[in-house]
């Protein structure tokens, strides 16, 4: 069972003088580079990305990205469409890591860091991180730390008021909209409001993960603007016309299809962004409307009173799992499902309107703390009939994660239940899972190795992953 460290939100930085090694360029340009070895730590690598334009002998921005287990390309894909049209160099981290020591950060950020300094010809006053979750809790830490990120793109992240407070960068938020760190978002938005940052938050359709391709493009572009306003490049009036005039196409017709609420903060968001370099008469005026409409005000209300009682059940979730950590009886799983009131929950759901995303949002809490955290405890302990019952309640919560079910599956083994094993490995594999490497070799699922279910479980993926065969291998994220 895979189990990943704990992001802590302090490291140490060398103090460098930008110089940069070579006037040529050292890696082909358009393209991903994978595993390039930090010049100060070989161990630490990274994904490179060079813009089509590159020219080591000018400055460009660098995005510094950060996701939460490694996964370096499928983080910095998000962003290379617009750091093609933009002009930015990716150096997206292999190491980054979330839920666990601080240790690896700091080996990551020390090593690359002399990167971004000393072997591309960086734009010091335009340099920027992206991280997604415990990612993006580096990124706050980074730029608080150094005082030399002009921003931050941060999805699906929690509050931090250490990293936040007195911090100069903008920042660009991202929740999915049953993310359970939805309100973390908001609230970090809320904080940079009253602290007088620069900022942006968008939600869109999903769940903890992150955010789109269409998001990442707006989160480079909304620092682009940025970067006008500091003075740190050039204005373009004509980019600014076509960027405000797609903001303004999004939020009316948010308007048009009757989400008024939407509309107005989206409205609003414009007002944040081209404030200062463009005009946002229009966008205020029509957000000053929306404000003061019936819908809104109803909207609100009623966005108001589903936030008090997310807030009253998520301070529950928190007393189940300090009650429920330790507990001895039989009836753990049962219990669970009780105390956490995934009936309700589950009927929640099923309706409409700002209830039941509320309600798919706490489920998604339940599920974090049912697939992860306690299983990840538990393992630790070596009590695998406790970490086994928690990960039962997470796939009746949701079903599709091969992950998930692969953890049941190693905590099954180690519990002696290896008949029940090798059923929630063969729903790992029927749900995408397909390291085949890592299942013959790890130590979790020794003891149903030698069984005839367990090989033919694993003959048939064999089968599925052959040469010319219909399977295709999957992610085992």
């Amino acid at each position: 069972m895979s189990r990943v460290p704990i992001l802590c939100l302090a490291f140490v930085l060398m103090a460098l003088t930008p110089m940069v090694q070579s006037a040529r360029a050292e890696h082909p340009t358009g393209e991903m580079v994978e595993g390039v070895a930090c010049q100060k730590d070989p161990s630490q690598t990274y994904t490179l990305y060079l813009p089509p334009s590159y020219d080591p002998s000018q400055r460009w921005p660098v995005l510094l990205v950060f996701d939460p287990r490694g996964r370096s390309v499928l983080a910095a894909e998000l962003f290379r469409d617009a750091a093609e049209e933009y002009g930015w160099i990716i150096v997206s981290s292999n190491n980054t890591r979330s839920d666990g020591p601080m240790e690896p950060n700091v080996r990551a950020i020390n090593a690359l860091w002399p990167e971004v300094h000393t072997r591309y010809p960086s734009d010091t006053s335009r340099l920027y991180a992206a991280g997604f979750s415990g990612g993006a809790h580096l990124a706050y830490g980074l730029a608080k730390g150094t005082g030399e990120l002009a921003g931050v793109i941060a999805c699906g992240g929690r509050f931090f008021r250490d990293t936040l407070e007195d911090a100069s960068f903008a920042l660009f938020g991202a929740a999915g909209t049953t993310d359970f760190n939805y309100r973390h978002m908001h609230t970090v938005d809320e904080f940079l409001e009253k602290q007088g940052n620069r900022h942006r938050l968008e939600i869109f359709e999903g769940t903890h993960t992150w955010m789109p391709r269409e998001l990442a493009r707006l989160a480079v572009e909304f620092l682009e603007i940025d970067a006008m306003r500091r003075g740190t490049r050039a204005g373009d009036d004509q980019l600014l016309a076509r960027l405000d005039g797609a903001d303004m196409k999004a939020a009316e017709e948010l308007e048009e299809s009757g989400s008024e609420l939407a509309a107005m903060r989206r409205y609003r968001s414009i007002v944040t962004t081209f404030g200062g370099v463009w005009s946002v008469d229009d966008p205020a005026r029509r957000a000053e409307r929306l404000e003061g409409s019936v819908e809104v005000k109803r909207a609100t209300k009623e966005e108001a009173k589903c936030d008090r009682y997310e807030a009253r059940r998520v301070s529950e979730f928190d007393e189940v799992m300090a009650d429920l950590r330790f507990a001895e009886d039989e009836e753990f799983a049962s219990n669970l499902e009780r105390d956490f009131r995934l009936a309700e929950l589950q009927r929640r759901a099923e309706g409409d309107g700002c209830e039941a995303v509320t309600a798919q949002r706490l489920l998604d809490t339940a599920y974090a703390f049912t697939s992860f955290y306690l299983p990840r405890d538990f393992f630790e302990e070596r009590r695998y009939e406790r970490a086994a019952e928690s990960l039962e309640v997470a796939v009746s919560i949701r079903q599709d994660n091969p992950i998930v079910w692969y953890n049941l599956a190693c905590a099954r083994a180690r519990a002696g239940d290896k008949k029940e094993a090798v059923e929630a490995l063969g729903q790992s594999i029927d749900n995408g899972f397909r390291n085949l490497d890592h299942i013959e070799s790890d130590a979790d699922l020794e003891s149903i190795r030698g069984r005839e279910d367990y090989r033919e479980v694993v003959h048939a993926l064999r089968e599925d992953d052959a040469p010319g065969s219909a399977g295709e291998p999957g992610d085992d994220r």
